[in-house]
C-alpha cells in the first residue's frame, strides 16, 4: 500500500485540529487587543466546534456529486483565506463569525480525509490502519496547536498566528495538489445507497457510542488542568509537562488501536471503555494524591480519543465509508466534546466544593453507559445472528 497520500492527509488533518485549539494558547493577548473577557475569547472554541458539528455536514452534502480530491482542495483553500483573514478585522463578532465559517471548513475536511482514507485502503479489512495514519494528525494537532499559538503570539503577536496557519494551509493545499491521487466521485446510487443509511437504528446507535466515549474523555479532560494544579498540587510547568505526556499517550494509543481495529473493534472498545471508567474513577477518588493523578491522566490519554479508529471501524461496517456519513460521525465525535465538557462544568458548579472529581464522575458515567449500549449492541447482533433450528 502507497501511504504517501495518508501521510499527506495526516497533515491537512494536523493543520484543522491545530486552528481549533490556537485561541486557547492565546487568551490573554486577544483579550486585551479586543477588549474583551477570557471568557469571551475562549468562546471561540465552542463557536469553532459549532461550526465543525452543524457545517461540516451541510458542506459534505453540498459537495456529495464533487470528485473527493477537488472537494478537499477547495474546501482547504478555503479554510486557509479565513484562517489568514481574522486579522484583518478587529472586531469580536466579526472574528467569531470567521470563527464559525473557519470551523465549518474544517468539519468538511475531517470528514473527506478519512472518506479519501478509506477508499485509499488496498481492501476493506485494512481500512482502520489507513484511517489511523490520517488520525493520526488530529492528535498531534491537540498537542501541537496550544503551545505553537502560545509561542508565536509571546514571540510576534496573536494575528501573526492565524496568518501562519493560513499560510500553511494554503502550501498544504499546494502539496495535496500535486500528491493525492484522483478520485471519482460518488455515484448517484452510491449517494442514495448512503443516505438510506441514515434511517438504520444501527448506524445510530453506533454514532451514539462515539458520543458518549468522546463526550466520558473530554469530560474529564477539559478540566485536567485545574484537577492537577488545585488538587494534586502539581506546578505550572508541571503540569505543561503532564499534558504534553497525556498528547503522547494519544498518538501512542492511536496508533496501537488503529493495529488492531479492523479485527478486534467491539475487543478494544470494551477494553477501552473499562479502563477509561477506571482511570476516572481513580482520579475522582484520589486526585489530591500526585502518584495516582498522574498515571490516571495518562491511561486516560491513552485509551481515551484514541479509541477512534475502532469508533470507525464500527460505523463503517454498518453504513459503509461515504463522506457523509463520515462527517455526519465527525458532527456526532464533536458534539461529544462539546457535551461531555458542558456537563462536567454543570457538575462541578453543582458540587459542594466546586472540586473537579465532579467532572470526574460526570466522565466515568457516560464510559460505562457507552459500554452498556455496547454490550446492547452485541447481544442484539448475536441473537439476530443465531442459526435458527430446522424443522421438521
Amino acid at each position: 500500500m502507497n501511504k504517501r497520500p495518508l501521510y499527506w492527509l495526516m497533515l491537512t488533518l494536523l493543520l484543522v485540529a491545530m486552528s481549533e485549539l490556537q485561541t486557547m494558547g492565546m487568551l490573554p493577548d486577544m483579550a486585551r487587543s479586543l477588549g474583551a473577557s477570557t471568557a469571551a475569547i475562549g468562546a471561540f472554541i465552542s463557536i469553532y466546534s459549532f461550526g465543525m458539528a452543524i457545517g461540516g455536514p451541510l458542506i459534505a452534502w453540498a459537495l456529495r456529486k464533487v470528485p473527493p480530491k477537488t472537494a478537499l482542495l477547495g474546501v482547504v483553500t478555503a479554510y486557509a483565506v479565513m484562517e489568514a483573514a481574522v486579522p484583518l478585522v478587529h472586531n469580536y463578532w466579526w472574528i467569531a463569525a470567521l470563527r464559525l465559517l473557519t470551523g465549518t471548513l474544517g468539519g468538511a475536511v475531517f470528514g473527506l480525509t478519512l472518506t479519501m482514507a478509506a477508499r485509499l485502503a488496498p481492501s476493506p479489512d485494512r481500512i482502520a490502519s489507513s484511517i489511523t495514519i490520517v488520525l493520526n494528525g488530529l492528535m498531534l494537532g491537540a498537542v501541537l496547536g496550544l503551545p505553537i499559538s502560545h509561542a508565536i503570539a509571546t514571540a510576534w503577536n496573536w494575528q501573526t498566528s492565524f496568518v501562519a496557519l493560513g499560510s500553511a494551509g494554503l502550501l498544504i493545499a499546494m502539496l495535496d495538489l500535486r500528491t493525492l491521487p484522483v478520485l471519482p466521485a460518488a455515484s448517484a446510487q452510491t449517494t442514495a445507497d448512503e443516505l438510506q443509511q441514515f434511517r438504520s437504528p444501527r448506524l445510530w446507535s453506533r454514532y451514539l457510542i462515539s458520543l458518549l466515549t468522546i463526550g466520558a474523555t473530554y469530560g474529564a479532560f477539559s478540566y485536567f488542568t485545574p484537577l492537577l494544579e488545585q488538587d494534586a498540587g502539581f506546578s505550572s510547568n508541571a503540569t505543561t509537562a503532564i499534558l504534553f505526556g497525556y498528547g503522547l499517550c494519544t498518538v501512542i494509543g492511536n496508533h496501537l488501536v488503529g493495529r488492531h481495529a479492523d479485527r478486534h473493534a467491539v475487543t478494544l472498545l470494551r477494553v477501552g471503555h473499562f479502563v477509561l471508567a477506571g482511570s476516572l474513577v481513580l482520579l475522582a477518588l484520589f486526585a489530591h494524591l500526585p502518584w495516582a493523578a498522574l498515571p490516571g491522566v495518562l491511561l486516560v490519554g491513552l485509551v481515551g480519543v484514541t479509541m477512534n479508529p475502532a469508533l470507525i471501524v464500527r460505523v463503517v461496517e454498518v453504513a459503509g465509508a461515504g463522506n457523509l456519513v463520515n462527517t455526519v460521525h465527525t458532527s456526532v465525535i464533536t458534539l461529544g466534546v462539546v457535551a461531555g465538557s458542558a456537563i462536567g462544568g454543570v457538575a462541578i458548579s453543582g458540587a459542594d466544593d466546586s472540586s473537579s472529581a465532579a467532572a470526574m464522575w460526570t466522565g466515568a458515567t457516560l464510559a460505562i453507559l457507552a459500554t452498556c449500549v455496547l454490550t446492547a449492541q452485541t447481544v442484539e447482533h448475536k441473537r439476530r445472528v443465531r442459526p435458527q433450528p430446522v424443522r421438521d
